[in-house]
């Protein structure tokens, strides 16, 4: 199951578009609909073997359905209608908005209708006339069966396409690794207590893990909305917390450990295999072995280490004779399972699953990152691009450039967000302000990306809430521009707020790296909300350097 199946793959891109405009329309908001559809399409991965043969349109449509009305109908618990949801659905309720969509916009049956959302076939017949009636404008006829298919299609068809099959099949690889690896730390724990007993001569007794305690924790007020600003030009900002604030922020979850501790116990890929300890990590880290030699470190969700100590690393040089470690955001490759590591005149692979090194020769002793799209390596430095397995010429075609299929860059006075779009005649997209190259590489889910921006020493300032030193900008799809500013007066490395990648609901991960700290933040770029994920436990031998993993999403 490591790699994605070529029938579940076809199968779910041949209909997550329409999924996800059917689950806008009910939910009203099409970045949750992103995640009720990912979810659904993970559930059927995880049973695909034995679903695929029967009616997965029926599985998928009845977990989709039920969760956008469930969903929905919270908001309207709560008295809020979300912002996104057309103006001509919103006099129906959710359920009956749900009864429209399954008739009206994927034409099910009035028995395939009532077995995805609950209701008996009579309750469905009602359901829509309501809904029809609500739809139809008031003191005009009732609209034809066409004419509520067109409403509808005209209401979802600003939802764009999120290809998901392969983040859906990642994701159910990684719930049973993370299954296993629960079910055989149960176990071993549970053989500990009975052997322990038996030594003593008494029955064993087991009783249930008690939940942390909270006491440790900092207990913050759950926020909907950030403060918001906007630059003299309209784009929108929040100041980001103030360096040693952010054991202070709200805590968001995302599958990493609350501290990364290096100096905790580490298993060594050279040795036994650790129980549970699968082919994915959700991070990898470098810690220092020698002067300008490294060995990578692999981090899991429960903060297991996996020493990685059959990777000899050394610095990278630069052509202009900079060094930097070898770790770059997108070491890992797109299934997760291989990561990448620039070396000069090589790139070093290691095999997450089978633990076995390869070395990739390229003609270059000044490669400055290693990266992969999808599982393709790439290499790069300034005398071109490598691409090992996909072009005969080296250097490649194109021209030299980051990993990333997208980037931010500097065309004249103009900050552009370029997607590398397959068409040529598309033309780079003009972002907002900061009017300046970015500092690293551009992050995406496919549906939004960022980049972290440095600013010139008096350069202009289009932002009044404070001074700003660095920024990380993001922009979707739509064209819709954030800002998170961090204030110049406050104490913080050089580089200190690099992007990482994206969670799943759509944060985006960078770091905070401070005289008081390194820590793991997400900002969540819809509320402008800023949570702490883990403190990194930084030194002078673990330098504020990581890359994500299984969980996360880089580009």
């Amino acid at each position: 199951m490591r790699e994605i199946d070529a029938d579940f793959a076809a199968w779910a891109r041949a209909r997550q578009l329409r999924l996800l405009r059917a689950a806008s329309l009910v939910s009203g908001d099409p970045r949750r609909a992103e995640l009720l559809v990912l979810s659904a399409l993970k559930s059927l991965a995880l049973h695909w073997h034995h679903v695929r043969d029967g009616d997965p349109d029926a599985y998928v449509r009845t977990r989709v359905q039920r969760s956008a009305v469930a969903a929905a109908e919270a908001d309207a618990h709560a008295g809020s209608i979300p912002s996104e949801l057309p103006l001509a659905l919103r006099d129906m309720t959710p359920r009956e908005r749900a009864v429209l969509v399954l008739r009206r916009y994927e034409g099910r049956s009035v028995d395939d209708t009532a077995e995805a959302v609950g209701l008996s076939p009579e309750r469905v017949r009602r359901a829509e006339r309501r809904a029809r009636a609500a739809l139809s404008p008031e003191g005009h006829r009732s609209l034809t069966d066409d004419e509520v298919t067109a409403a509808l299609e005209t209401a979802g068809a600003d939802v764009r396409e999120v290809d998901l099959a392969g983040r859906a099949w990642h994701d159910a690889l990684l719930h049973r690794a993370t299954t296993r690896r629960r079910s055989a730390t149960a176990v071993a724990a549970a053989a500990l207590i009975v052997g322990g007993a038996a030594l003593a001569g008494r029955d064993p007794v087991i009783t249930p893990a008690s939940a942390p305690s909270s006491a440790s924790l900092t207990q913050v007020p759950l926020l909907r909305q950030a403060v918001w600003h906007t630059t003299s030009g309209g784009l929108r900002y929040v100041v980001a917390p103030a360096a040693g604030s952010e054991a202070d922020q709200p805590v968001l979850d995302v599958g990493l450990p609350a501290v990364i501790d290096p100096g905790q116990k580490h298993h060594l890929a050279s040795g036994p295999r650790p129980t549970g300890l699968d082919a994915f990590g959700d991070a990898v880290y470098l810690e220092r072995s020698a002067p300008g030699r490294w060995v990578p470190v692999l981090l899991y969700g429960d903060g297991e280490l996996l020493t990685l100590d059959t990777v000899v690393l050394t610095d990278v040089r630069t052509a202009s004779g900079q060094t930097h470690p070898p770790l770059g955001i997108w070491a890992f490759s797109g299934d997760k399972t291989a990561l990448a590591f620039a070396q000069p005149g090589k790139v070093v692979v290691f095999d997450v699953d089978t633990r076995k090194v390869h070395t990739v020769a390229i003609p270059s002793r000044t490669i400055e990152w290693a990266a992969w799209r999808g599982n393709h390596l790439l290499a790069g430095s300034a005398e071109g691009l490598w691409s090992p397995g996909l072009s005969p010429s080296w250097p490649g075609p194109e021209p030299p450039r980051r990993p990333g299929a997208r980037e931010f860059r500097v065309e004249g006075s103009r900050t552009v967000l370029d997607e590398h779009a397959p068409d040529v005649g598309t033309r780079p997209r003009t972002v907002g302000w900061p009017r300046s190259t970015p500092e690293g590489e551009t992050v995406s889910d496919a549906r939004q990306f960022a980049s972290a921006f440095r600013l010139a020493p008096g350069g202009p300032r289009d932002v009044e809430a404070v001074s700003p030193r660095q920024v990380i900008v993001a922009t979707n799809s739509l064209g819709r521009d954030r800002m998170l500013v961090f204030d110049e007066e406050q104490p913080r490395a050089a580089n200190c707020c690099s992007v990482l990648g994206w969670t799943v609901r759509g944060d985006l991960v960078y770091v905070s790296d401070a005289p008081s700290g390194t820590w793991i933040m997400a900002w969540d770029v819809e509320t402008g909300i800023v949570h702490r994920v883990s403190r990194f436990l930084t030194s002078n031998d673990v330098p504020p350097v990581i890359a994500l993993g299984a969980r996360f999403t880089v580009g």
